[in-house]
């Protein structure tokens, strides 16, 4: 009888073993910003002895149909043969943290379609799970503003323009917080953003301030008249050019003088012939505020539009070139394309921009000129940061101030970067 008793109590306990080993989520949901970093964790007990022999961790995205493999780890070593080709180089489990039965897993430089339910499965003889969720949004940070007169004048439109997730419904109010009824259209980004554009028709000769918000802390105000752009009166602007002009050959010559005389360089010197790229080249020139810099700039797009023969260009190697698009950054507010689309007064169409973009993208004979870029502006940064791991061929040109654009200079390479002097008075 007491035979049969204790039997019976160990089979009975057999399952209560098995029972002890849990995975638990104290997290389920994970909100995170688009480009930024997370950390989803799950937490297993009992912890085993030896954690290089006995543990298998696997993250894997899941949804009612199917699974990708995130990340896994066996015996202390990474399998990635089948980690989905979407994350790799994006994951890494923190092994610090599974002494202390957590495993958790850092994503980095999120993407919108991470977006997902994510199943964390702990293998320990037994096996046990927990499904996590992760929403990544990205905030409306910046604002971009623009003004278009019609073709009569009596009325202005009034352009916002923002890029984040989810899509937003951006409203218009007058100076007196009056509502007003306004047109939107919305585009998906390469980065899956939604690039959201509003858009009210006012009277020009009307004085009122008009706001457009995106959220409650992200939007922005037309002053009107004031801020309505003035016409150009054509004879002045012919005079401002042709001085402008006279005095950039003075110093561009002062400076390449200076430079003979001077013997010296420091960083690469500048060979004026080797400033335009090769197909595919990005070419940073650095140099001091008064160095020339621009003046270089506007004398090789003047050579390249067949104005004045300066000496400087060697006309067969511009000939290669079809078109030359240059940017003043200097007052940059908007994103790269919309940006040179504004400044070479190009109707705003999504087909214009998307235009462009090829073009740039795929052709040896265009060459992108950004002059007086400088890092900070984050719309801007995030544009071109974009358009320069989409690029193919096209050859881009940057003048900087030393020190303006790190992350550029990093990404260009000790190759790319070319350097001026001051000119000394």
């Amino acid at each position: 009888m007491d035979l049969t008793v204790l039997v019976v109590l160990q089979v009975m306990s057999w399952p209560c073993v098995s029972a002890l080993f849990t995975v638990q989520a104290p997290q389920r949901f994970y909100e995170a910003e688009f480009e930024g970093d997370v950390v989803m964790g799950c937490r297993f007990q009992p912890v085993p002895a030896n954690l290089h022999d006995d543990l298998t961790v696997t993250w894997q995205r899941v949804t009612s149909t199917s699974s990708m493999e995130v990340y896994r780890m066996e015996n202390g070593m990474e399998k990635l043969g089948s980690q989905d080709p979407q994350y790799r180089g994006r994951v890494r489990l923190l092994t610090d943290e599974l002494k202390d039965g957590w495993a958790k897993l850092q994503v980095s430089r999120l993407r919108i379609s991470d977006t997902a339910s994510y199943q964390c499965l702990i293998q320990i003889g037994d096996a046990d799970y927990k499904t996590i969720t992760l929403s990544v949004k990205a905030p409306y940070k910046s604002v971009n503003k623009t003004i278009q007169k019609s073709a009569d004048g009596d009325e202005v439109k009034l352009i916002c323009r923002s890029e984040g997730h989810p899509a937003a419904s951006p409203t218009w109010h007058d100076g007196n917080l009056v509502s007003v009824t306004s047109n939107k259209s919305i585009e998906r980004t390469p980065d899956q953003l939604y690039r959201v554009t509003s858009w009210i028709q006012v009277k020009a000769s009307e004085k009122n301030n008009y706001t457009c918000s995106f959220s409650e802390d992200r939007s922005a105000t037309f002053h009107i008249p004031d801020e309505i752009p003035k016409p150009h009166v054509r004879n002045d602007a012919l005079i401002i050019a042709l001085t402008a002009t006279v005095v950039l050959v003075v110093v561009i010559i002062a400076v390449l003088r200076h430079r003979r005389q001077k013997g010296n360089h420091e960083g690469q010197p500048v060979n004026l012939q080797a400033l335009l790229p090769e197909a595919g080249q990005i070419h940073l020139l650095e140099g001091a505020p008064e160095s020339g810099k621009t003046t270089i700039a506007q004398m090789l797009k003047s050579s390249w539009a067949g104005g004045p023969t300066h000496g400087l260009f060697n006309q067969s190697e511009l000939s290669v070139l079809e078109l030359l698009l240059s940017v003043d950054c200097s007052n940059v507010e908007s994103d790269l394309f919309h940006e040179i689309m504004t400044q070479l007064c190009l109707e705003e169409k999504k087909s214009t921009e998307d235009d462009l973009r090829t073009l740039l993208s795929g052709s040896t004979e265009a060459l992108l000129l950004l002059d007086g870029y400088r890092e900070g502006n984050q719309v801007l940064d995030d544009s071109l940061r974009r358009f320069l791991r989409e690029k193919k061929v096209c050859r881009v040109l940057v003048t900087a101030c030393p020190g303006h654009c790190p992350i550029l200079k990093e990404t260009v390479g000790t190759r790319g970067v070319l350097q001026l002097q001051n000119v000394d008075c």
